[in-house]
């Protein structure tokens, strides 16, 4: 019995090592698998892009973000060599274009050109099945701008102090139109509102150029509007600017005092924007776009054009500051819905 037992023992180390070669053989295998994966991510990334790159505007053409968005669109293509088309998808207040991209694939072929508003809708009305924040992966921030409060020439009001004067007597005659429920723009007057004690009829836009055509029109009777949108009407006397938002004044609206050189203390409100990819973006794609972006803006004749638009280029263009810039703008408005009762 011992004899047949010994002589079983080297066919058992012969299965245990066919085995053993056999497991050490996959375990290869997937190791070697597992290595081209990863390092096929750098040459993906290096051949990025090799095909046109669109840039989803959620706002009508002719707006302030429409207008900056196209002016980052050349200079990108000029730089990574393949087309970036802006396609405009306006609707629920930035909603459905950062949706379209957030539900894209993340392959860097589809990018948002983000805007404040999308944080200040997020604290009112917030759009399904969207998280602004973690639903995608932020390129960088590009410009910033301050919003002037121009009037139609027919409001009798040539200055601020006029203007909440017939906010306080005549409330039902004043109306006020913005880009949409929740943008920068509605809650800059919101705000306006609750620190003068006034009232103002609020008229929704789907977008800030049809905004900017009723008010001309006389269908409204004041705006918070970007300056390179309203300069020109205020030019030829289309429109009539009271004060900018902010706490300095508008280069490219010098004349234009700030609202607390009018006389009202505690009201700013603006907007900035950003490019963000779908969650899942490689990160390799992610740091090419960042990069491009800051060659962009270190470009002199690009921030003298963005600055004749009234946007001022970012500071902090790494993706992080994005984030932290969503997160902080919706904190800012949060107690102004709140006092204001403000629903979309």
């Amino acid at each position: 019995m011992t004899n047949e037992i010994v002589g079983l023992l080297p066919v058992r180390r012969e299965r245990a090592r066919s085995i053993f070669d056999c497991g050490l053989k996959a375990l290869l295998g997937a190791a070697t698998a597992a290595f081209f994966a990863v390092t096929a991510l750098p040459s993906h990334a290096d051949n990025y892009p090799s095909q046109p790159v669109k840039l989803i505007v959620p706002f009508t053409a002719g707006g302030g973000s429409d207008s900056a968005a196209r002016v980052i669109a050349e200079q990108m293509q000029l730089r990574l060599k393949q087309p970036f088309v802006v396609e405009n998808r306006p609707g629920a207040s930035a909603g459905v274009g950062a949706g379209t991209v957030a539900r894209a694939a993340p392959n860097g072929y589809t990018l948002l050109v983000g805007t404040a508003t999308l944080a200040a809708n997020a604290v009112v009305s917030p759009t399904p099945n969207l998280d602004i924040v973690n639903d995608f992966e932020f390129i960088g921030k590009f410009g910033q701008i301050d919003l002037v409060l121009v009037t139609n020439p027919k409001v009798p009001a040539k200055d601020m102090r006029e203007l909440l004067e017939l906010m306080r007597t005549r409330p039902d005659t004043i109306s006020f139109g913005s880009p949409g429920t929740g943008a920068p723009a509605h809650l800059g007057v919101e705000l306006l509102k609750l620190v003068t004690k006034t009232q103002a009829v609020h008229v929704p836009y789907k977008g800030e150029s049809a905004a900017v055509t009723d008010l001309i029109g006389g269908h409204v009777s004041f705006q918070l509007c970007a300056p390179f949108v309203c300069a020109p009407r205020v030019q030829d006397g289309s429109l009539k600017a009271l004060a900018i938002a902010a706490p300095q004044r508008s280069k490219l609206m010098p004349n234009v005092p700030t609202m607390a050189e009018a006389g009202v203390n505690g009201v700013e409100a603006g907007t900035w924007y950003y490019i963000a990819a779908p969650k899942g973006t490689p990160e390799a794609i992610v740091r090419k776009l960042n990069t491009a972006l800051n060659e962009v803006l270190a470009d002199q004749k690009v921030k003298t054009h963005l600055l004749s638009m009234g946007v001022e280029t970012a500071a902090d263009t790494t993706p992080a500051a994005v984030k932290g810039a969503l997160q902080a703008e919706m904190e800012k408005w949060r107690p102004v819905v709140k006092a204001a009762g403000v629903k979309n």
